[in-house]
């Protein structure tokens, strides 16, 4: 297998538009050797075809259709199976390169080889600085917030705007760079985690290694946030059956059951504050049930 400095791997369900725009960035913006992989997890025909239409055309890009929706992780762990690069760079497909940040991160993690996983500066749709990081749950922040939270653990604010390369807790899904070797060391994405919660869970890994996260400043994407994803009851379900599972994970019984009554907690103050805020905490007290999960709701394509 011929290997590339890049595998470029993003997911497209039903938002080929979006995909297609991502590819055109990584083809204007990237001067050192890559590959894109596309893993369409099951999308409706139409917008497949269009997206395959779009890619038959293009160079050192794979289209992967899965037959069914197995989710982000899943998803892209399919995707690594076809990669060939040094450094992966899972990036969500309604995201847009604004420079050269492939080269940029690369080159960052080249000078400092205790470096696994960095991210670039996330703005949003209208240019803005948007979050890019962010700090892993945790009592302390839950009783007293995300300020003493940082204090504590040393990591910046993600309400700050960095100027230079820092190491950071957790970064943004949206836009991941791993060294490839110490990505498949540690076994990759957690498969479990069906949609959210994944980047806590590598992140959180990856320092376990002994390895460290970092945001580069000089990289820039653009994120729409939300492309691909409506904010349906099901999928804020499908949040916190995520974040149980990384919380029980990274805890175990004492501490996440504690984590998870304050979250209950948190849902009935916030219940009849919103449309589904009442369903959201009858949920809670059900305890997340994974079986709810749309994990078990997709059905194979023929």
């Amino acid at each position: 297998m011929k290997t590339v400095d890049i595998s470029f791997i993003t997911i497209n369900y039903n938002s080929s538009d979006f995909t297609i725009k991502l590819i055109e960035s990584i083809q204007k913006h990237t001067t050192i050797s890559y590959e894109i992989i596309v893993v369409d997890n099951a999308s409706e025909i139409k917008d497949y075809q269009s997206l395959h239409s779009f890619v038959s055309t293009q160079e050192n890009i794979q289209l992967i259709q899965n037959r069914i929706n197995s989710g982000f992780a899943s998803g892209n762990m399919l995707g690594v199976n076809y990669a060939s690069g040094n450094y992966y760079f899972f990036i969500n497909n309604d995201t847009q390169l604004l420079n050269d940040a492939a080269k940029l991160l690369k080159e960052h993690l080249d000078l400092h080889q205790n470096i696994a996983l960095a991210t670039a500066q996330v703005n949003d749709e209208n240019g803005n600085y948007s979050s890019s990081h962010k700090i892993f749950p945790s009592l302390i922040k839950e009783f007293f917030g995300n300020t003493v939270a940082r204090k504590i653990n040393k990591f910046p604010s993600n309400k700050i705007t960095l100027e230079k390369p820092t190491a950071v807790e957790v970064i943004s899904g949206s836009c991941m760079f791993f060294r490839a070797s110490v990505f498949c060391e540690i076994g990759g994405f957690d498969t479990n985690f069906f949609l959210y919660c994944e980047e806590e869970d590598i992140s959180k890994r990856i320092w376990l290694h002994n390895n460290e996260v970092h945001f580069l400043p000089t990289a820039k994407i653009i994120h729409h946030s939300g492309g691909s994803t409506d904010k349906s009851l099901a999928i804020l379900k499908e949040y916190y059956i995520s974040y149980k599972h990384l919380i029980f994970k990274h805890f175990g019984l004492i501490k996440g059951n504690l984590l998870m009554f304050l979250v209950t907690f948190k849902l009935l103050r916030r219940s009849f504050k919103n449309k589904n805020g009442v369903k959201l905490f009858i949920f809670a007290l059900r305890g997340f049930p994974k079986k709810e999960s749309l994990r078990y709701k997709q059905t194979i394509k023929n």
